[in-house]
């Protein structure tokens, strides 16, 4: 019992993995599972109208009489009775048949009626119930043959019935003693009732409206699936990007479901992103109107006090034209970073890439703002790997972001004025950092650091020259370069990170 229960473990395991990839099959193919629905449902319906069958099958019970039995024991016994004379070579035989059938007349009077004639027609023996001395042989046979042709009575025909009395007639030539003799035997069949049962129509039509109910009842799921999902695709035409389709099941409409939802979830990204740039373009309008308008109303304030001359000595009037060039320059400094930052925030924007050692480039730009560091009372503090760093860069780009966040840097220090500048490889990327001593951050003002004309408002108080663009800058050419940036504050020192990938050219040698 044991072999036999581990055996049938041994084959549940494959048939359940077989029964799994079918369901699989089918559950993700909506023609498999019409098809599976329509044959269940006829063989269903086949098998409910075979069973219903016999309730309904003495309602199409029909009786018919058939006289067909009758008429082929008349037919047997008329060719029995003349094989057994033409055997014996005797019409006696045919004689005693006569009499019987006479006999059996006085008690039955539908008894044969049995002729015997000679080639010409003459009556030589018959039975009681016979007038005619002559009869017409042709006419006489003719009937036969006629009845005979639509009635046979061979084995090639055993199931013919014949449901109408008639007289009926048989004839078989004779030779007995070298003459000739026709002998006939006729009378009226006796009936047999027959009841013949049919199917008719209620089984079959109980099969197909079950065959219609039960297929519309499973395929009713799917229907409401699709009914579902021209519905979901309404709404999303009437503009309801939100709305999404339940999805169901795994086949070609759970696919189609998938796809419809994310089409919509794509739309309103979409928009949601020409939503958003629109507000950047309407909010970039709004600053750089409103910084614009400031250094351009002094310059012509300035100005108009130099036109209508209205300063009282040599000084004052140089003092005018200083602060009017100065605000000039910090206009042309604004529209250029501003150009800048449009031009790096253009998809098409492209990057020239070449190798460059970070170490040296670095070590330049600090020593080139020496001068402006010195002034502002600020010193530059390096910590760098031993190891020369390449990557390859947009050089023009990357001096970009790191003049900037060493200006930056100098501009906004406090305490000792150390800026410390680190660069580190670490793997497949390099680190760098500038970090200075500053005022407090919160992690709100941090979050905006990097947004387009963003000053901190001491920031505005200090320095005025500043765009408000230059950390938007350089964080597009980081993330052009496929790097990151970010800013932390601790220990009141604000950080400054820069990410970016070492990626170097083949023929480098280091």
């Amino acid at each position: 019992m044991k072999k036999i229960f581990r055996l049938f473990l041994k084959l549940l395991g494959p048939l359940q993995r077989i029964y799994r990839k079918i369901k699989n099959n089918i559950e993700r193919s909506i023609r498999i599972q019409l098809f599976t629905t329509f044959i269940l449902c006829a063989l269903g319906s086949f098998l409910v109208s075979r069973a219903v069958l016999p309730l309904f099958e003495n309602i199409n019970d029909t009786v018919i009489v058939d006289y067909s039995y009758s008429m082929k024991m008349m037919y047997y016994q008329a060719q029995d009775t003349a094989k057994l004379a033409t055997q014996e070579n005797n019409v006696n035989v045919l004689r005693q048949l006569i009499e019987q059938e006479d006999e059996n007349f006085e008690s039955d009077q539908n008894a044969l009626k049995i002729v015997v004639t000679d080639e010409v027609g003459k009556v030589l023996y018959k039975t009681k119930q016979v007038k005619e001395s002559q009869i017409d042989l042709h006419e006489e046979i003719r009937k036969v043959m006629d009845f005979t042709i639509n009635q046979p009575f061979d084995q090639a025909y055993p199931d013919t019935i014949e449901t109408s009395r008639r007289e009926f007639s048989t004839l078989v030539p004779l030779t007995l003693q070298d003459k000739n003799y026709y002998f006939f035997v006729s009378g009226l069949p006796q009936g047999e009732a027959i009841t013949s049962t049919s199917e008719g129509p209620i089984p079959f039509f109980i099969g197909i409206i079950l065959f219609i109910v039960s297929f519309f009842y499973i395929t009713k799921r799917k229907m409401n699936q699709i009914e579902a999902l021209a519905e979901g695709v309404l709404e999303i035409a009437k503009g309801n990007l939100a709305f999404r389709i339940e999805k169901k099941g795994q086949d070609e409409i759970a696919l189609l479901t998938d796809n419809i939802n994310q089409m919509a979830e794509e739309i309103m990204t979409s928009i949601e992103m020409e939503r958003k740039i629109e507000q950047q373009k309407n909010e970039l309008i709004t600053n750089v109107s409103h910084d614009l308008r400031t250094p351009l109303t002094s310059i012509m304030g300035y100005l108009r006090l130099l036109r209508e001359e209205k300063y009282e000595t040599k000084e004052q009037y140089d003092e005018y034209l200083k602060i009017a060039f100065s605000k000039s320059e910090q206009l042309k400094n604004l529209i250029d970073d501003l150009f800048e930052y449009t031009k790096l925030t253009n998809d098409k924007n492209a990057l020239v890439r070449q190798q460059v050692c970070l170490n040296e480039l670095l070590d330049q730009l600090m020593e080139e703002l020496v001068p402006l560091a010195e002034e502002k009372q600020r010193i530059f503090k390096k910590h760098f790997s031993e190891e020369r760093v390449f990557a390859a860069l947009d050089s023009e780009k990357i001096v970009r972001v790191f003049d900037n966040l060493l200006i930056n840097a100098i501009n906004y220090s406090t305490g000792d004025g150390k800026i410390i500048v680190s660069l580190e490889g670490q793997g497949d990327h390099v680190r760098i950092g500038v970090a200075n001593q500053s005022d407090a951050f919160t992690p709100e003002e941090l979050d905006s650091l990097f947004e387009r004309f963003y000053k901190k408002d001491q920031s505005r108080t200090n320095v005025t020259e500043g765009s408000g663009l230059g950390l938007a800058i350089a964080k597009s050419i980081v993330e052009l370069h496929g790097g990151t940036i970010h800013a932390t504050y601790k220990n009141e020192t604000l950080y400054f990170i820069i990410t970016l990938p070492l990626t170097t050219y083949p023929n480098h040698s280091g």
